[in-house]
């Protein structure tokens, strides 16, 4: 019986050795990743470190650059739940910036999609009540999954509105106070600072696969996407772009 057995109990403990090395390697591997993040980190002055926030991995970065302070975090879901695509998620932000009196929202989209589906929401009739509905739903989990809980709760997704005349590459620009957004984003330095960074090839703002969304709250600027932070110089693409929009309200 025990040699009827054997086959199986060799396969077992195959998968088993290739299970457990691969889990080493695995380790290995991400700790190698956050070395190279801390020495980057280190390297140009900023601080990081790495916890566990739930289901989460977390690393946490600190800095200054160009006079302006901020924060970056990096959530990466620790085991992929089943049909889960999205695993990572970056956030950066700073709370020094003149921005809009009401939120304001740009959403990153590839060159070309800016006129979305959206539309549809902003006229009358039982269909755009329900898309209004749909719309307002899934916006409200997004900035949630984008700049977290505290900074969804500031923002009534379903009171947002598209802001006429933006006419913003790469973005679909969305505010509570539409005048208010419109009149924010076609200030020349404003926009001539978006345009600029959707065209800088080494800003995260030109990335057509993974642009960030940008979101304004008074003071606090924050920048997300839903991408995960390969190497320092990837996280210096985001402070860039985010600081220069700092920047050009200041």
């Amino acid at each position: 019986m025990f040699q009827s057995l054997l086959p199986f109990l060799v396969f077992v403990v195959f998968i088993v050795v290739v299970g457990v090395a691969l889990s080493r390697w695995t380790q290995r591997q991400n700790q190698q990743r956050i070395d190279a993040l801390r020495a980057g980190a280190a390297a140009r002055g900023w601080s990081c470190e790495t916890s566990k926030d739930g289901v989460f991995d977390l690393t946490r970065w600190q800095g200054q650059t160009d006079g302006v302070r901020w924060t970056a975090e990096h959530r990466r879901l620790r085991h992929k739940r089943k049909g889960q695509t999205r695993t990572h998620n970056v956030r950066w932000w700073a709370d020094a910036f003149g921005g809009p009196t009401s939120p304001l929202l740009l959403m990153g989209v590839p060159q070309g999609q800016e006129t979305p589906a959206l539309k549809l929401a902003q006229g009358e009739g039982l269909l755009a009540t329900m898309a209004q509905k749909v719309a307002g739903f899934a916006l409200d989990q997004s900035l949630d999954t984008y700049f977290g809980v505290e900074a969804g709760q500031q923002v009534e997704a379903r009171a947002l509105r598209m802001v006429d005349g933006a006419a913003l590459p790469g973005f679909i620009a969305l505010a509570v106070d539409a005048n208010s957004g419109a009149f924010w984003l076609n200030q020349p330095g404003h926009r001539a600072a978006i345009d600029a960074q959707v065209r800088n090839a080494s800003s995260a703002l030109s990335d057509e696969v993974d642009r960030p969304w940008v979101l304004l709250l008074g003071p606090r600027v924050g920048l997300a996407r839903m991408a995960p932070v390969s190497s320092i110089a990837d996280l210096e693409r985001l402070v860039r772009a985010g600081v220069a929009l700092v920047q050009a309200a200041g």
